[in-house]
């Protein structure tokens, strides 16, 4: 079963809002890659369309009818084995939900899902906003979502610690809410402003209410700046490029190397390498390209997977590489296959030295807040230090930011870091032992 989604969403009150929807989950393709689906309301009733893979594989445009609401959904599952059931929206005939993120605690209440348990609150409640505001006071974890009713209800929320980004922007005269802003900007709209952590937005019949429901202390996800968001993303007001271009500025401060050159890792990668070159003063040349049709092999739910990817994902310029001292820019390192793939792909071509330098650092614990670090013994930091890393990836150094780096860089200090420090900002107390028997035990 799923426990963990880090996911696309995306509602809508406008003319030909089911498209709106459509476009809008190509454009948060990079959230989710497994399923897809589309909830719209039709004569008083929720139809719901999803099916497997890429968004255009999984949903024909053309069976799409002209309905003022939507809500769109696009899936990055991290345990289960990821069958049409599981894609969202989930929708029980008069309530649909798309949802970002995990509800830590969803066991308690008997369902096999946190999606399941989000859509059996909201059920038992007397109206959707008193569901939510349940909610509230059930759920830990991370998540945002938005919610459409057969009423005509179409509700956007973000849990009280923000963990996950939502916008709330413009459209063709009606509204949008989606994980990113860029995506509003793209299609044409107007962003308005980030939904506030505890925040619901509720559109009735044209008509738009706003009530923060809780406020707790924020702890938005620092992977959404280092990896996750598109670069052209603004959340919260910090500027995703610009985070990741100092990033790459901290990384050539204080992790240097003796290097003819920079080659990032595409694509999130791309703009800390630019800040690493640029402080630095080591040209970055395009040494790894990228293959179109490649999906990102963090979000393969499993490793098998993973590997199918990374045996189509990269090709090498052999000019770039060859008789040169390297240095690999990318974002992270988790499980270390990528990289070690990577690395012997350089020398294979013909490199003097491969060196790596990370611009985040070195993920060590878990994530209960949605993102795919299951188990402690999947991340490769979590025993290993530095130099052990580099042994094992074949690469002559490897070094990554610190935590306090990170936070400079991106420029915000309410971030949670728990996947590198191991202090998880949840609601309720656990400690790590507790969190790996839950998710052993329900995965």
């Amino acid at each position: 079963m799923k426990v963990k989604e880090h996911c696309g969403i995306v509602g809508v009150y406008a003319d030909n809002s089911p498209m709106i929807s459509y476009e809008s989950l190509k454009l948060l393709q990079h959230r989710g890659q497994e399923s897809a689906g589309i909830t719209y309301r039709k004569d008083g009733s929720l139809v719901t369309m999803k099916g497997l893979g890429l968004v255009e594989e999984a949903l024909d445009p053309r069976l799409l009818p002209n309905a003022k609401l939507s809500i769109g959904h696009v899936r990055y599952s991290t345990t289960g084995k990821g069958s049409l059931d599981e894609a969202q929206p989930l929708s029980n005939g008069k309530i649909a939900i798309a949802f970002n993120g995990t509800i830590t605690n969803y066991f308690k209440f008997g369902t096999s899902t946190d999606t399941e348990f989000i859509l059996k609150v909201l059920s038992e409640a007397p109206n959707i906003k008193e569901g939510i505001r349940r909610l509230v006071d059930l759920a830990d974890g991370a998540y945002s979502l938005v919610v459409l009713t057969n009423e005509g209800e179409l509700i956007g929320f973000r849990d009280p610690k923000g963990f996950r980004p939502l916008v709330l922007g413009k459209i063709n005269n009606g509204y949008i809410i989606a994980s990113e802003d860029s995506v509003i900007r793209q299609l044409g709209g107007k962003p308005l402003r980030d939904v506030k952590p505890g925040e619901m937005i509720y559109i009735k019949d044209g008509e738009i209410e706003s009530e923060v429901i809780s406020r707790d202390r924020v702890s938005f996800c620092s992977f959404e700046y280092i990896y996750f968001a598109r670069p052209d993303s603004i959340i919260d007001g910090v500027s995703v490029y610009n985070s990741r271009i100092k990033l790459g500025e901290i990384l050539a401060e204080n992790h240097g190397v003796d290097a003819d050159v920079a080659i990032p890792v595409p694509e999130s990668s791309i703009p800390i390498a630019i800040g690493f070159s640029r402080k630095s003063k080591i040209p970055m040349e395009y040494g790894l390209i990228r293959t179109l049709v490649a999906k990102r092999s963090f979000i393969m739910p499993t490793q098998d997977k993973r590997n199918a990817v990374l045996e189509e994902k990269f090709g090498i310029v052999k000019s770039v590489v060859e008789n040169k001292k390297v240095v690999v820019i990318d974002d992270s390192i988790v499980r270390g296959n990528t990289m070690r793939k990577i690395v012997r792909m350089i020398r294979d071509n013909g490199a003097k030295e491969v060196h790596v330098r990370i611009g985040s650092p070195k993920v060590k614990y878990p994530c209960y807040m949605g993102i795919d670090f299951p188990l402690s013994k999947e991340l490769i930091a979590s025993e290993k230090d530095e130099k052990e890393i580099a042994k094992y990836i074949g690469a002559d150094s490897v070094e990554f930011l610190t935590v306090e780096e990170m936070i400079k860089a991106i420029g915000r200090p309410d971030l949670c870091h728990a996947c590198f420090s191991g202090v998880y900002p949840l609601k309720f107390s656990y400690n790590l032992q507790v969190l790996e028997s839950i998710f052993k035990k329900v995965s």
